[in-house]
């Protein structure tokens, strides 16, 4: 029979959501703690600065000879919570757990078998009966922290989590090129335009407060160009010719809020972990590329170009230690994908780092064009974008 968890009443702490299943945490911890006797206690909250708020539950546990100890999980669920901000972006929870399960473990084997050991996520915690939740590993109480922040993340760390999106996108395009049927398990990137009803209210909502935004920060002179370019986008958001790109598995929401970083005493990132995999997608490598640096940086046009030639230089040096023996993508090759997905730079800049510059448990959209964090942001984003081709109507 199961033990009843009793709930410790804390200002953190959040209504133990109905699908949490109470044998599946039983069972977990058993795993975990072979003189496991019974839950003693259980603290929950959502961690919202997370891409998607993702419930952790905090156990105190009673073991053998009357100890206690404590143990802590990242739940993630197909059900949807009404916490913090949404992105306008599809995401499968399907697709997530195959990440979790098949894919992500299979990369970090292609690279112990070239005596490279490596994470891309915080470990899964795998039960012994299937269970309709995701448990991870809760690294955020072992020195790793969310990436994002309101002034940006310094040159070094971003050197760490560049190192490590090259080092997943080369091990993706590795296993691909090794299981090409693996391809037809995953959604294509042109999906991304499919984003239902919800999504497209969202996404319709932003782009209007975006627009309405731009004479409040001081941007007033590009107020036909952005409602021009947003319908431009708008009718061409499906269109992905991606056959002459460099395609990998994309991680799909590659922003900071998505990256856990641990940190030595100098600042330096020693490992990067991405805590989502909900919008992984397969698609040209620079969607992520773009994600990540219109979103993570400090310093975001000035350093642009320096960051893209580190993550190739990465990129290409991880797909030599694999072995990759595909058509390995030159700098070149990098650009001209830049330049020819130039509108998701845009999205990048306009609908998804207002919400990286939030405060994460608002819900008030009207808010996010306000912040003149993001004013400053974006009066140096639009003449760049406009100068680099990135905001132009073929």
């Amino acid at each position: 029979m199961s033990n009843p968890i009793l709930v410790t009443q804390l200002s953190q702490d959040v209504s133990l959501p109905n699908w949490l299943d109470q044998q599946d945490l039983e069972q977990l911890v058993r795993q975990e703690i072979p003189d496991f006797r019974k839950i003693e206690s259980l603290r929950s909250k959502w961690e919202v600065q997370l891409s998607q708020p993702t419930l952790c539950v905090q156990l105190q546990v009673l073991v053998a000879e009357k100890k206690k100890r404590q143990v802590n999980y990242l739940i993630k669920s197909e059900e949807s919570v009404s916490v913090g901000l949404k992105v306008p972006i599809k995401g499968d929870f399907q697709v997530e757990r195959h990440m979790h399960e098949t894919v992500l473990p299979a990369l970090e084997e292609l690279y112990g078998n070239a005596d490279k050991k490596i994470h891309f996520s915080p470990s899964i915690v795998k039960t012994t009966q299937k269970s309709k939740q995701i448990y991870l590993d809760y690294v955020l109480n072992k020195g790793y922290a969310v990436a994002n922040s309101l002034k940006g993340l310094s040159v070094s760390a971003m050197v760490g989590v560049l190192s490590k999106l090259a080092a997943y996108h080369a091990g993706t395009a590795c296993y691909i090129e090794r299981n090409p049927g693996k391809i037809r398990e995953l959604p294509k990137l042109g999906d991304l335009a499919k984003l239902g009803e919800h999504g497209d209210e969202i996404k319709g909502l932003y782009q209007m407060r975006f627009h309405e935004s731009l004479r409040s920060n001081n941007v007033r002179e590009y107020e036909d160009k952005v409602k021009s370019f947003q319908r431009y986008v708008k009718a061409n958001a499906d269109i992905v010719d991606s056959r002459n790109s460099f395609n990998v598995i994309l991680n799909g929401s590659c922003w900071p809020s998505n990256v856990l970083i641990q940190v030595d005493a100098f600042g330096n990132v020693k490992d990067a972990l991405f805590s989502d995999f909900y919008a992984a997608k397969y698609g040209p490598a620079v969607y992520d590329l773009f994600s990540l640096l219109l979103t993570a940086p400090a310093e975001k046009p000035s350093r642009f170009d320096g960051f893209v030639k580190y993550y190739h230089d990465k990129l290409i040096e991880n797909l030599n230690l694999l072995k990759f023996r595909g058509k390995k993508p030159s700098l070149t090759d990098l650009q001209l994908d830049l330049l020819k997905y130039g509108h998701w730079a845009f999205e990048s800049a306009t609908e998804i780092l207002p919400i990286m510059l939030s405060d994460f448990a608002s819900n008030d959209i009207d808010e996010l064009f306000k912040n003149p964090v993001f004013g400053e942001q974006i009066r140096e984003l639009l003449p760049w974008l406009e100068n680099r081709g990135y905001f132009e109507e073929d």
